[in-house]
């Protein structure tokens, strides 16, 4: 609570600051804001579609992919510099085209006008071409440089109308609630440049993001295009190598080859077996009926002309085989091959009869008397084994040959397959990336489609409207704000004063420095509008002081009241001489001791008294001391005349800093009092300020209705309700 009321107190002493610099800030103010511009807005709203709308590929949002992504792009194209830098060039010359320095209209008014025509200079008004704002805007785009010197690039930047960054500080652009919907705003001091500004947006940031739509997908097709081409152009190449290898190497298909030919070579390994077999069959059974038939055989073998014809035999034998196993490799023989064939079997047949003739006359009518079996049978059947042998032997030959001829196709073969497996593969890798390609392209394809059929979605809505009316100022809040500011800052900066300042001032602040009690407070002399109760104020402050001692002062002892200061010019003799006059005038018995009158400061009577009586020998007990002691910065004083005192009072100036050596010489007296005394040390604040005073007497004439209200307010007495001369 205390608290509380020292910042209402102090709030109370700034009072009149407080109200006149805020009131002089806010006449400032609004001086400074007289003349301040009216704003005007207006605002567009767009339909995308991007979310909500449907595209030929069957998905919903019609730019594909992250619907919200797609919408925040297109917000930032709105944004874009090139964008704004197109809006800014096309709206100066639709200003130059269409101002009239002499009447507003919809497109700048004639103030403005007026203002923007001065700074233009005159080769850039010759860029303007007042039929067509088209051509204009092309000649001021290809006049503006990135130069210091080029009037349009410092426009750009700096022009509150048409520099980029003042634009696109203004713009406002906002998707509505998640929705397809865009909304564009934008504020400007001038009607017409405002509504024009997003009337020329809504054109330039639609076509922009369409050239940025079908520039991407564009560039894709041609890519895709130049790949599918080129793959196709390799793709071919490789397939017509491939037929060309086949060719080379007469392959029709090389599977279906190759698998006959490993069948033709397990049909003649199991033909040669069985070749072999029987060959071996008819060799052992021949040789057994040799043994048996003994030199009749050697005969028959010696004979020349059994040899020719068993020579004939194995010629034509092989021969046959030969035949056979050309049709088993090829199929059916041709009808030269079959007539040959059948010339060989009608030879063989007659050689074969002629043998079996040739034997038999040889051994005509012959018998073997070791096996009782005529020598004819066995001599017809060693016959016949030797021809199934020399058939055996002439068909073994035959299947070599022909395993000769199997073997050179293997060899043949071989490398084929692992060529044509490398070609098949890069055909395949080949082809795979074409049809990846082909793929790819038609779905760009679809998609520069499905973009021509709904980038047309982005319409608008809401078109911007001319605004006619200015929207309200915040001249009110500035005004408001003025006062307001003002008036927290000079709180603070007393309040830091308060915090930092030195000076004694008052009650409060001077106990919160010294850490001494306050006994009172006597006013300074007013020369203004309190000058007539100096008197009656003074007469206060010292009867205040009185009834603040008084109870202090005990019957039958020796009271004495000490007057200290660190210093000169305190009024400390002038309130020593104003408290013995009034306590006089009341009865009292007084005796008032000055040092340099009553006694010496450097006199070792003073400085070692003990006493009052080493000062004033003669004093009566019953009588009040007042003793004036010189300035504690130049003189010390004893301890015993500090310890003998009632009161000892600290007599300072309101007005004075409280330096560090004033704080040193009253810790020395405080150290100086004995237990007994620790209490009777106390400060009394001369050339007091009247809030000072008012905190001891109460409250100070004159006694207006006003003086009243603000002293009860001090007060905290927010509902009391006072006498007219209430203190």
């Amino acid at each position: 609570m205390d608290l509380f009321r020292y910042i209402v107190r102090f709030l109370y002493k700034i009072r009149w600051y407080l109200v006149i610099l805020p009131m002089i800030a806010l006449v400032v103010a609004w001086f400074l804001t007289r003349h301040m511009e009216r704003i005007y807005d207006t605002n567009t709203t767009i339909y995308t579609g991007m979310i909500t709308g449907y595209n030929i590929e069957g998905g919903i949002g019609v730019a594909g992919g992250n619907s919200q992504a797609n919408i925040t792009n297109l917000m930032l194209i709105i944004t874009t510099e090139n964008t704004i830098r197109e809006v800014s060039l096309r709206l100066f010359a639709r200003c130059m085209m269409y101002g009239n320095p002499n009447k507003d209209n919809n497109y700048i008014s004639a103030e403005h006008f007026r203002q923007l025509n001065a700074t233009v200079p005159a080769d850039v008004k010759a860029l303007i071409n007042h039929n067509s704002e088209s051509a204009t805007y092309a000649n001021l785009k290809a006049y503006e440089k990135p130069s210091q010197d080029n009037y349009l690039f410092g426009l750009l930047n700096y022009h509150p109308y048409f520099g980029i960054n003042n634009i696109t500080a203004r713009l406002k652009v906002m998707q509505l609630q998640h929705s397809d919907i865009i909304d564009i705003g934008y504020s400007a001091n001038d009607a017409g440049v405002a509504y024009n500004t997003l009337d020329i947006l809504n054109e330039v940031f639609a076509r922009h993001y369409q050239q940025i739509r079908f520039g991407e997908t564009n560039n894709v097709i041609k890519f895709f295009e130049r790949e599918v081409a080129r793959l196709y152009r390799i793709l071919t190449g490789a397939e017509d190598d491939l037929i060309r290898y086949n060719i080379s190497k007469r392959i029709i298909n090389y599977g279906e080859q190759t698998k006959a030919l490993t069948g033709l070579e397990a049909q003649q390994q199991n033909f040669r077996n069985q070749q072999l077999m029987d060959y071996t069959t008819s060799k052992a059974l021949m040789d057994y009926l040799e043994r048996q038939l003994g030199d009749r055989a050697r005969v028959i073998r010696a004979n020349k002309q059994f040899t020719d014809h068993i020579k004939d035999i194995s010629r034509l034998q092989s021969r046959i085989s030969n035949l056979r196993l050309m049709a088993g490799e090829g199929g059916d023989l041709n009808n030269e091959a079959q007539e040959e064939m059948q010339k060989a079997q009608r030879e063989l047949q007659t050689t074969t009869n002629q043998v079996k003739d040739l034997t038999h006359e040889i051994e005509a009518g012959t018998y073997s008397t070791e096996t009782g079996v005529k020598a004819s049978t066995m001599i017809d059947r060693w016959l016949e084994q030797m021809l199934l042998m020399e058939k055996a032997r002439a068909e073994m030959s035959a299947t070599d040959i022909m395993k000769q001829d199997l073997d050179r196709q293997y060899l043949f073969y071989s490398p084929i397959g692992a060529t044509l497996d490398r070609k098949a593969r890069h055909i395949g890798f080949v082809e795979g990336n074409y049809m990846e390609m082909l793929r790819a392209l038609n779905a760009a394809r679809l998609r520069q489609k499905n973009l021509q059929m709904t980038t047309a979605t982005l319409r608008v809505l809401n078109p911007p409207m001319f605004p006619l009316n200015a929207q309200p100022t915040n001249r009110l809040m500035i005004l408001l704000g003025a006062f307001l500011l003002t008036f927290m800052l000079t709180a603070l900066w007393f309040f830091i004063i308060e915090l930092l300042d030195r000076t004694l001032r008052d009650r409060m602040r001077s106990e919160r420095i010294t850490k001494i009690p306050v006994m009172g407070c006597y006013p300074r002399e007013s020369n203004l509008r309190y000058r007539r109760f100096n008197k009656t104020i003074a007469d206060m402050s010292l009867r205040q002081l009185s009834k603040a001692l008084l109870p202090k002062f005990k019957e039958g002892q020796q009271n004495v009241l000490n007057l200290l200061s660190t210093d000169s010019g305190n009024g400390k003799s002038f309130l020593a001489q104003e408290l013995e006059n009034y306590w006089i005038s009341i009865g009292l018995q007084v005796r008032r001791l000055t040092y340099d009158e009553d006694f010496l400061a450097e006199d070792s009577k003073f400085i070692m008294a003990n006493g009052i009586k080493d000062l004033c020998p003669d004093i009566l007990p019953e009588e009040i001391a007042i003793i004036e002691y010189p300035n504690l910065d130049e003189n010390s004083i004893s301890p015993a005349l500090l310890n003998m005192a009632t009161v000892n009072l600290m007599v300072t100036r309101a007005n004075r800093t409280w330096k560090d050596v004033d704080q040193k010489a009253l810790k020395e007296v405080e150290a100086m009092l004995d237990e007994e005394h620790k209490n009777s040390l106390f400060m009394y604040l001369t050339e007091a300020s009247r809030y000072a005073v008012e905190e001891f007497v109460g409250q100070l004439p004159p006694y207006t209705k006003f003086n009243n209200f603000v002293y009860r307010m001090s007060q905290l007495g927010l509902t009391a309700v006072e006498n007219n001369h209430a203190k």
